[in-house]
């Protein structure tokens, strides 16, 4: 008995710190986890949290393991992992108080942009990050990591014993890495210990589940399955079904005007109406011209955008319009196609090829750096002409302190394109301007109060800025009002903007804090009846509708989806009246075409791609009505 007890006993003691570092650095990430999210965080905790306490506990005892095989020493392995613990809880903490969103394995692209993250967080907390960054060497140095710690190691300090436990380790990683894997034994436990996923509020599934098992939920997934029925033959119906419908539509549309026509998406950064929310209370209207244009006035129509985040998923907005491919469509961990898909293509379904074969040269503008959300590879795998950006631009100008490139010299960049190219122009445009820090950015920013009344200097500049937006906008609006060619302009914010106070939050629900202001406008007459509520998967079938431009079968299909759910996200969809529909009340009609354009969209994005020609081409008469 005592053979087998030796051995234990030899190693109790550093098997037991080791577990107790991992649950102390559990309990900071919980903590930070807490102390971010908003009031009342401990509501959203699930029934088994403390089981799931320990089980994450346990995972992140497998990385202490490892860390310790490394360095062979106690002292110094507690050092690392503390002070990583320390950073990933600060980053979090912060990115969940600006985006209102903790921390994802996809963020680690980010780290390839310094100068950016600097911009968002500010200075000062850089500055202050590093100094506590120097502060655990300055210990490091006091507590003279060489000094014999009075803990043995786990696996002792023979090498074959830190190899042996390093390799396992490392191995049981890898399998935490597959974590979305069919048969994942992580996942099995976790979810048989009670987690509760919540793919529609990461925030909520952090604070669920415990912030491991968030980040695990989130990892890479494997390959997504065909949805039921999938196949070259079904496709190929579908195919013919929206071409015979793109036939009956282009009856009455003009089969040229597309070729002379320049079609603009432009994406304002962070473009909200903050007088839509609940207890925001602003001494003037920051966006009165794009109020105008909203309710038909100005030659424009437009209404509400369903945004899919507050305070982030710019590039998931701009993905949707320029594929119409909604991200509801896809797993909940595949938060970010530009990082997580397209640029595993060298080319990918949009709508650029297709305005390319039109006669357009296809443009896409961004005044920031190249790499952010990894656009170059995405604008080049989408079939982009030219990507314009800060570099490039000619007349790069800025507003206020520490400011982005602003609107204004942004709008002015499109005119000079527009006026200075011979063929019609396709442009994507993301503006920067209004996007945060705004803290002391504007001299004079707009008086702001919340709810209670106190003030609210942070949204007070960034309503400034909307104002400059604003006015920006009413410029160029009225310099393209008389191009020669037909122009249509398809404008919407992204998301409300991470900043208001949590007594502003709680004073609105969901759907309001996720609805941005869209906009159609065209310096030539046509229909300019545009939905109350719609995605952006939409934005280029009412441009093309706004022309009375033919369409081919996929943005009749699209078109035909804007009749039944014109907007939806994950676990939402409704109806043409704004309301929201649960997914067995759809009537069997949009049950239909909901049913065929997540076929479309699997077939274009991660499948075969057997309707793609099909769906990008204009029917050429003798279509048989069918199929409606």
């Amino acid at each position: 008995m005592a053979g087998w007890r030796e051995p234990i006993s030899r190693h109790w003691p550093g098997l037991r710190w080791t577990l107790l570092l991992a649950v102390a650095c559990n309990a900071a990430l919980e903590v930070a986890g807490i102390l971010g999210g908003g009031t009342r965080p401990w509501d959203y905790k699930t029934p088994a949290f403390p089981l799931l306490f320990l089980l994450c506990s346990l995972v992140i005892w497998v990385v202490v393991g490892l860390v310790h095989a490394v360095l062979g020493r106690p002292r110094a392995t507690a050092l690392v992992m503390l002070t990583l613990t320390a950073l990933v809880a600060v980053v979090d903490h912060e990115k969940v108080r600006l985006r209102k969103e903790p921390l994802l394995p996809s963020d680690w692209e980010f780290a390839t942009e310094p100068g950016f993250l600097v911009s968002m967080v500010g200075t000062r907390f850089v500055v202050a990050l590093a100094a506590g960054a120097a502060a655990v060497v300055a210990a490091a140095l006091l507590l003279r990591l060489r000094r014999r710690s009075p803990y043995p190691s786990p696996a002792g300090q023979r090498p074959a014993a830190r190899v042996l436990t390093g390799a396992v380790c490392l191995l049981v990683l890898v399998h935490l890495g597959t974590f979305n894997a069919p048969g994942n034994a992580a996942r099995w436990a976790f979810e048989g210990l009670g987690a509760s996923w919540m793919p529609w509020s990461q925030e909520r599934n952090y604070l669920g589940n415990g912030f491991v098992a968030g980040f695990l939920y989130n990892l890479d997934i494997p390959a997504q399955p065909a949805p039921p029925g999938y196949g070259a033959a079904e496709m190929s119906r579908i195919g013919e079904r929206y071409a015979a419908l793109a036939e009956r539509v282009n009856r009455h549309r003009d089969s040229d005007v597309l070729t002379r026509a320049n079609v603009l998406l432009v994406l304002s950064e962070s473009l909200s109406d903050p007088l839509a929310l609940h207890g925001v209370r602003l001494a003037e209207d920051p966006i009165p011209f794009v109020r105008g244009l909203v309710a038909g006035r100005h030659g424009g129509s437009g209404g509400q955008m369903l945004a899919q985040s507050i305070g982030g998923g710019t590039a998931n907005m701009e993905f949707e319009a320029l594929t119409g491919m909604s991200m509801a469509g896809f797993p909940p961990q595949l938060r970010v196609p530009y990082q997580m898909l397209v640029p595993q293509y060298r080319h990918f379904p949009s709508v650029v090829p297709w305005m390319r074969r039109s006669g357009h040269e296809a443009v896409a503008l961004h005044p920031f750096t190249t790499e952010m959300y990894r656009r170059r590879e995405v604008y080049d795998a989408m079939g982009f002409d030219a990507f314009v950006h800060d570099s490039t631009m000619r007349d790069p100008r800025r507003i206020g302190h520490h400011a982005y490139i602003s609107d204004a010299s942004t709008f002015a960049e499109v005119q000079r394109r527009l006026e200075g190219s011979a063929a019609p122009l396709f442009m994507n445009v993301v503006t920067m301007q209004n996007h945060l820090p705004y803290r002391g950015r504007y001299p004079d920013p707009v008086e702001a109060t919340g709810p209670d009344g106190e003030a609210m200097p942070e949204t007070g500049q960034y309503t400034r800025g909307l104002e400059h937006t604003d006015a920006a906008l009413r410029a160029v609006l009225g310099r393209l009002r008389h191009l020669d060619e037909p122009t249509v302009v398809v404008l919407y914010g992204d998301h409300l903007p991470g900043t208001y106070p949590d007594d502003v939050v709680r004073a609105n629900d969901e759907t309001t804090l996720h609805r941005t202001p869209y906009v159609v406008w065209a310096n030539v007459p046509g229909r300019r009846e545009t939905p109350d509520l719609v995605s952006p998967t939409h934005f280029v079938d009412l441009a093309l509708e706004r022309l009375d431009a033919a369409v081919p079968p996929y943005y009749a299909l699209l078109e035909r989806l804007r009749d039944e759910v014109p907007a939806m996200d994950t676990g939402m969809r409704y109806d043409a009246g704004g309301h929201r529909v649960r997914p067995g009340r759809l009537s069997p009609r949009a049950a239909r075409v909901l049913r065929d354009y997540r076929l479309v969209q699997y077939d274009l994005s991660v499948g075969k791609r057997y309707s793609e020609k099909t769906m990008f081409t204009l029917p050429v008469g003798g279509a048989a009505a069918r199929g409606d």
